[in-house]
């Protein structure tokens, strides 16, 4: 109810949604899980504009990492594993954001924080044996990105994400750079 009134009170408001294509490189100790880059990642994000250049909004997504090591062995203590080994990341974004647009034409770049946190859930399987956890991480998340106007209302967006997510519990950090392009819909 309370978001019903915030975005009817400005009926001149404007408002983007945007479905996004991302792939993500893995960066920091997610590049020592996994050498390749992740091609499998989907975001939606909402912006409400308070002013002609500020707006806020909340943006979510999907990215899944996964590699093959091969045949490995691994030791710990006494005890010694022996097979192919695979990692999978399967890591869930959630932030609160806070953009400003340079300026409001046909192109119209724009720098944007996000604060939020990113749930992570990794897999390592090494033979017939399954490693996983998960944890909710505090993270925030810079972007660059231009919005490009094709037809009224219709913009094609292209941006620069870094997901930098602080370690929690077991797992480490595991930021990656994300690489977005997306349809806009603007009212």
């Amino acid at each position: 109810m309370i978001l019903a009134c915030l975005f009817s009170a400005n009926v001149d408001a404007q408002s983007k949604f945007a479905i996004n294509y991302s792939f993500g490189i893995p960066t920091s100790e997610t590049s020592d899980l996994f050498g390749e880059t992740s091609w499998r990642g989907v975001n939606l994000d909402f912006s409400y504009f308070l002013e002609e250049n500020i707006a806020i909004g909340f943006s979510g997504g999907w990215q899944v990492f996964d590699d093959g090591l091969g045949y490995v062995t691994e030791t710990d203590g006494t005890e010694t594993i022996s097979g192919q080994r695979y990692n999978y990341l399967n890591s869930v974004p959630l932030f609160f954001t806070g953009s400003y647009y340079l300026n409001t034409d046909a192109f119209s770049p724009y720098l944007s924080l996000g604060i939020g946190g990113v749930y992570n859930q990794l897999e390592e399987d090494i033979g017939l044996f399954s490693f996983e956890e998960d944890q909710l991480q505090f993270a925030l998340r810079p972007e660059l990105g231009l919005d490009y106007e094709f037809y009224y209302g219709f913009e094609i967006r292209a941006a620069v994400r870094y997901h930098y997510v602080f370690e929690g519990g077991d797992l480490p950090n595991l930021s990656y750079l994300g690489i977005v392009l997306g349809l806009v819909w603007s009212n």
